[in-house]
């Protein structure tokens, strides 16, 4: 992205914290290819911006985090959403429409980097629990909200892996939509990044985090055996294709390269073993 994009959010983000009445306190952290600025804030808090054409400040994934909130979300360990606002502004020749959330700092550090984890991590008992239960809590909250569009998927997969999908056997659930180790905290555990949660195949976040590990085989393993029951289901077994597709769809755009052989390989294992 252009310097000039990054400008205009740090200009939006100060705009956000003056709207809210926060003092920014901290360095700005950049989101995936510029989409998004974020910053810790007096309170403390976390700020974030995006600023997005009036075409696509709409949908699931828009008020995503806004919408992670209440009771039914009370006992997942996750930032708590505290306000947001929208307004329009300036942006070439067309205004965009940028939305910031404010939301409570979280301070630990996350497993990783980004959506791809590079470095191997050894993380205890009691956090796999957290997280199972975690999202075992999530799985019962009652939503419409979509992550995936069952026709999309099974499409998807019959073009990239050549498998015929039966929806009729798929189970779904909520799910938090982007589980990779980058939007996992440790040691103490927060699960980060609402935007995209909603409805899913079961085992989706599981399989999503066992591609987010797919550099590092021993921490790949440990999520498979730790979401083996729902993992070695059919519906388990969609959802790493799923994931697969999710992740081969980044190498496409040029990101991690690296991973295109190891993510191939697994899918073409769980065809084999699960599907074949």
């Amino acid at each position: 992205m252009s310097d000039a994009r990054r400008d205009r959010l740090a200009g939006l983000l100060a705009e956000a914290a003056t709207r809210f009445g926060v003092i920014l306190d901290g360095e700005p952290v950049r989101g995936a290819y510029d989409r998004t600025l974020a910053v810790r804030t007096s309170g403390p808090a976390w700020l974030r911006v995006t600023a997005q054409p009036p075409e696509w400040a709409r949908g699931e994934i828009w008020d995503g985090i806004a919408t992670a909130t209440g009771e039914p979300f009370g006992d997942i360990p996750m930032p708590r959403h505290l306000r947001s606002a929208e307004w329009a502004a300036p942006w070439d020749d067309v205004d965009q429409v940028v939305r910031a959330d404010l939301m409570t700092f979280v301070d630990q550090p996350a497993v990783g980097t980004g959506l791809v984890l590079e470095h191997p991590v050894d993380l205890p008992d009691t956090w796999w629990a957290g997280l199972r239960a975690g999202l075992d809590t999530l799985r019962r909250v009652a939503t419409e909200r979509r992550v995936l569009d069952p026709d999309a998927v099974r499409s998807s997969i019959l073009a990239l892996f050549g498998v015929e999908i039966d929806l009729g056997r798929v189970e779904w659930e909520v799910s938090h939509g982007d589980l990779h180790f980058g939007n996992l905290t440790a040691p103490g555990l927060t699960i980060l990044d609402w935007e995209y949660w909603g409805r899913a195949l079961a085992g989706y976040d599981a399989a999503v985090l066992a591609c987010s590990a797919i550099l590092q085989p021993d921490v790949a393993a440990r999520v498979r055996a730790e979401f083996a029951d729902v993992l070695d289901t059919y519906s388990g077994a969609v959802a790493q294709l799923a994931a697969a597709d999710k992740y081969l769809r980044l190498v496409g755009i040029g990101a991690h390269p690296e991973i295109a052989v190891p993510v191939r390989r697994q899918a073409e294992a769980v065809i084999r073993d699960r599907l074949g």
